[in-house]
């Protein structure tokens, strides 16, 4: 394992430790930052750090916390927040040249502003591809490997998760934002249901999906954060008692066809374990071709993007090229295929949710491997259809890749709207599969 790679710690378990007086907000923004200056010249995670700012505002959570005055769950926890994504004073520039000149944000984005009311400490910025898209790679590594990619686009802040500099980060998902950086750098994510936390002051792409969510130690984790920032409507602050789980394995093409045998060989192990703390398996046809899913999702982002972002033609030296091409596409395709790819995604939610009721939880790999070397971000085929369908979806670490040693990941799907039962069944889960 690369000295890259350091332990965040826990937000569940730093928070508690600040309430019972173990831990103090400052001990936590002097241990992150320390840990940015020695890892980050080579991950290369941050973009900007609001070092005395937050040691200011760390001290008045623990004033605050001496007076019994408690802001919320996170109170005194330092987080990090994605380039795509306004923290007052700091430009979003959204990892784009066209934006080298965006003059700092005056105000938090909605979901920054929800975690600062809940006590948390935004330590500053991290990197994002451009427009959190495929194209415009920043300058983040994986901490595991620096030659290899932490994923995209929200690559900077799993990177500054899987490095040990900050507890949890904000990231965003459209296609596979959340999930695929989560994998590739071995920690725990959770992606809400499509669209319920957003809000103000996060940067478009494709406003039919753009959801903010997050990255911590393990997926529980990730979830507790999301629950503090997440409209009360999600119940995430009050998960239910979760039923007996059925864990479903998908049989599907994509799958077959894309996964490398290490991927199979991690679902064959999660598999046991599932069964090993009893949680009951099966593996069952996808009710809808992952394919048809991947291709309606990509009709639908391109036609959005290209409408959202039609702007950047004008400086189209300022961006880069598969992001031009792209709009350049989105621009070519009807209002009825946009319609008909709507349409269609909405009926294939209806069928593929139907088939698998709740409480079953769909489990998928991430991704077709682990993280490759290069600048390129790697494969979102496999989450981009789940994220289609709408659902919450965890990310928990599935082993090691048994070739190259690289962390491998997979998902767990719930139905839209079963974000409160899957945090629910994170939340209990104390040990195994669940727990990571």
């Amino acid at each position: 394992m690369s000295g890259l790679v350091g332990d965040p710690g826990r937000a569940r378990q730093l928070a508690r430790a600040l309430r019972a007086g173990d831990r103090s907000a400052r001990d936590l923004i002097e241990v992150s930052l320390p840990r940015i200056d020695a890892v980050d010249d080579d991950v290369h995670a941050w973009i900007s750090v609001a070092r005395e700012a937050a040691l200011a505002e760390a001290d008045a959570c623990d004033r605050e916390a001496g007076q019994g005055r408690w802001r919320g769950p996170l109170h005194g926890v330092p987080f990090a927040v994605k380039d795509v994504i306004d923290l007052a004073g700091f430009p979003t520039r959204a990892g784009s040249r066209s934006r080298a000149d965006a003059p700092p944000a005056t105000i938090d984005a909605t979901v920054v502003a929800r975690l600062r009311a809940q006590g948390a400490i935004p330590l500053g910025k991290v990197h994002t591809t451009e427009f959190a898209y495929f194209d415009g790679v920043p300058p983040t590594r994986n901490p595991h490997d620096p030659a290899r990619t932490p994923g995209g686009s929200s690559g900077g802040p799993a990177a500054a998760v899987a490095s040990g500099t900050v507890p949890f980060a904000l990231g965003t998902q459209t296609a596979g934002s959340v999930s695929r950086p989560a994998a590739y750098c071995g920690i725990g994510g959770f992606k809400p249901s499509t669209l319920s936390v957003v809000g103000a002051g996060v940067t478009p792409f494709s406003p039919s999906y753009d959801t903010v969510g997050a990255f911590a130690a393990t997926a529980a984790d990730a979830a507790f954060v999301v629950a503090a920032m997440a409209p009360e409507t999600l119940r995430l602050d009050r998960p239910s008692d979760v039923p007996p789980l059925e864990a479903v394995f998908l049989e599907d093409p994509l799958i077959t066809e894309k996964a490398g045998d290490p991927v199979h060989h991690s679902l064959t192990a999660l598999r046991d374990d599932f069964a090993a703390t009893g949680l009951a398996t099966r593996t069952l046809a996808a009710p809808v071709a992952l394919g048809d899913l991947l291709s309606l999702h990509r009709t639908v982002i391109l036609y959005e993007v290209a409408r959202v972002h039609a702007g950047l033609l004008d400086v189209e030296n300022a961006v880069g090229v598969r992001l031009i091409a792209d709009i350049r596409q989105g621009l070519q395709i009807t209002d009825d295929t946009y319609r008909e790819a709507q349409a269609a995604l909405i009926a294939a939610r209806w069928t593929f949710w139907a088939a698998l009721p709740w409480p079953s939880l769909v489990v998928m790999p991430a991704a077709p491997g682990a993280a490759p070397v290069g600048e390129a971000t790697g494969d979102p085929s496999f989450i981009s259809p789940m994220t289609a369908l709408g659902g919450p979806i965890a990310s928990v670490p599935a082993g090691p890749c048994s070739e190259t040693g690289m962390p491998l990941g997979a998902m767990l799907c719930a139905p839209p709207g079963y974000d409160a039962e899957l945090a629910g069944a994170l939340f209990a889960a104390a040990e195994g599969p669940l727990a990571r």
